[in-house]
């Protein structure tokens, strides 16, 4: 089943169900299967390269095992993917999505939160990127960095949701994220009813990892974006 979502699709990691998570394929493979962004992890390296990897550790995505900030850059690039892939550099997805695709960077760990800016504002891409985190700290080493910067809330348990009006003046939130499992934390109404109420602050509202097309349909009035392990099971609502 295919729905039409009127929200922006985002590839979580790129399309991970047919590509290597986090590689220059999984993320064009994304946007060739129809999503209109991609959503990404950087960390780094120990040689203090900024890397798009999820795990502080290469033991799920790789045969060997080796610590993200144990490993030079040349050292993790030696691992394979799978289909031909390496884990990229920051700089390398970049360079590889056409300009004005929406990218969420997502930054695991607070050293890596300025480097990550200076790479995208090196690269003229500060307007296609939106910073975002579960650690505050991330986002307020970048929010001192630049004033302007789009950041966004990454929301992992009740606890944090309950930091996010604080967080929201503090740190001139852009967007805030709530998980898709906050629909079964919440029920039904009052998770629509959060969402309801986070666009009516101004918030621009993502949903993830959202993969039940009965669950979007749900929350598609009130999210301006899903971020999904499958971009192919949605596409863009076609206007008149």
């Amino acid at each position: 089943m295919v729905i039409a979502l009127a929200s922006l699709i985002i590839g979580h990691r790129g399309y991970p169900r047919k590509y290597p998570e986090n590689t220059v394929a999984s993320f064009l493979g994304a946007l060739i299967h129809g999503a209109d962004g991609v959503e990404l992890d950087v960390r780094l390296s120990g040689d203090g390269e900024v890397v798009v990897i999820h795990d502080p550790d290469t033991c799920r995505v790789s045969r060997k095992c080796v610590r993200v900030r144990d490993a030079s850059l040349d050292e993790l690039r030696a691992l394979s993917l799978g289909m031909g892939q390496v884990i990229p550099l920051l700089s390398d997805v970049l360079k590889a999505l056409p300009e004005g695709v929406p990218v969420f960077v997502e930054v695991k760990e607070a050293e890596a939160a300025v480097p990550a800016y200076e790479v995208v504002k090196s690269m003229n891409r500060l307007g296609d990127v939106t910073f975002i985190s579960f650690y505050p700290e991330a986002l307020s080493k970048i929010r001192e960095a630049d004033k302007s910067a789009r950041l966004g809330f990454l929301i992992g348990s009740l606890e944090a949701a309950k930091q996010v009006p604080r967080l929201a003046t503090e740190l001139r939130l852009h967007a805030v994220l709530p998980p898709i499992q906050g629909m079964d934390v919440l029920g039904r109404e009052e998770f629509i009813n959060e969402l309801r109420a986070l666009k009516a602050a101004g918030a621009f509202v993502a949903v993830w990892t959202v993969n039940n097309t009965r669950k979007a349909e749900l929350i598609m009035s009130y999210s301006d974006a899903i971020i999904t392990d499958d971009p192919p099971l949605f596409k863009r609502a076609q206007c008149c």
